[in-house]
């Protein structure tokens, strides 16, 4: 088994990032930041999404907005791996290795959607007038109380294993193979390390999180207070898009290289 050491991989992905900034930044906003940003102002706005087609417009867009960010993801998570390859030769890897890394995607959110379909049934068992509640079509207090019940069983072992597969990225940038492979590979990699994962996931959920809601509650404060509320479409609106744009753009390089560098260490 591989040692790993979180503090190394965050030491060596916070000195790439200083050091190649220049060149990760603008992949991050243009591939990354850049179309979130517009599948957000695009959203339409509530009670429209059943007009003209309009909320599946958007779904169709906000799906072609995941291509550019996987592309991003792959060819930062690249450079981070082989330091000194050029932006092209990065670009042109996350573009060949697109289909894969969707792929693998797709099999993890078919294979959780299951899951939880079954957990929500198992639940529902447990809690009296749930199952009765599902079958009327009806959603009631007890049914309610199923599907949190579904969500708290399910959420420790979705985390557990989103640490174990969290090597998939960097196996699409720096190897060959399927889907299959890319998650079978993260698996493999990942043995023994399963909880010091888990225990990285969550931080890094937790700091990025409370890092994005703090800059947007100061900037929606500023934002309301020179330009009025955020109506969409409104300039306001546009503002606290872009600074959310300019989160995405700074902290990606950064989670990009992180996983990269976790990864060179178990695949040493």
């Amino acid at each position: 088994m591989a040692k790993l050491s979180i503090n190394s991989a965050w030491e060596e992905a916070a000195g790439f990032v200083r050091r190649e900034g220049r060149l990760l930044f603008p992949i991050s906003f243009m591939l990354i930041a850049l179309p979130g940003a517009l599948g957000e102002a695009l959203a339409p706005a509530p009670g429209t999404g059943g007009e003209a087609g309009v909320g599946g417009l958007w779904l169709l867009l906000f799906l072609l907005a995941l291509l550019p960010t996987a592309i991003g993801n792959v060819a930062i998570t690249f450079l981070a791996i082989r330091p000194g390859t050029s932006v092209a030769e990065a670009l042109r890897r996350g573009a060949a290795r697109l289909l894969p890394l969707l792929a693998a995607a797709a099999i993890l959110i078919v294979a959780l959607l299951l899951l939880f379909m079954i957990f929500v049934v198992a639940t529902a068992g447990l809690v009296p007038g749930a199952i009765e509640a599902a079958k009327a079509g009806a959603p009631t207090p007890a049914f309610s109380r199923a599907m949190l019940l579904a969500v708290l069983i399910l959420l420790p072992i979705a985390l557990f294993f989103s640490a174990r597969l969290m090597l998939v990225t960097p196996l699409a940038a720096n190897e060959e193979g399927g889907p299959l492979r890319l998650i079978a590979r993260s698996w493999q990699l990942t043995a023994g390390h399963g909880w010091v994962l888990v225990a990285t996931l969550l931080l890094v959920t937790i700091v990025y999180a409370v890092a994005w809601i703090a800059v947007q509650a100061v900037a929606g404060l500023v934002v309301v207070a020179l330009f009025g509320q955020p109506a969409p479409g409104s300039l306001a609106a546009f503002l606290i898009t872009l600074v959310a744009a300019g989160v995405t753009t700074l902290a990606a390089p950064y989670l990009a290289s992180f996983f990269a560098r976790i990864y060179a260490q178990l695949a040493a």
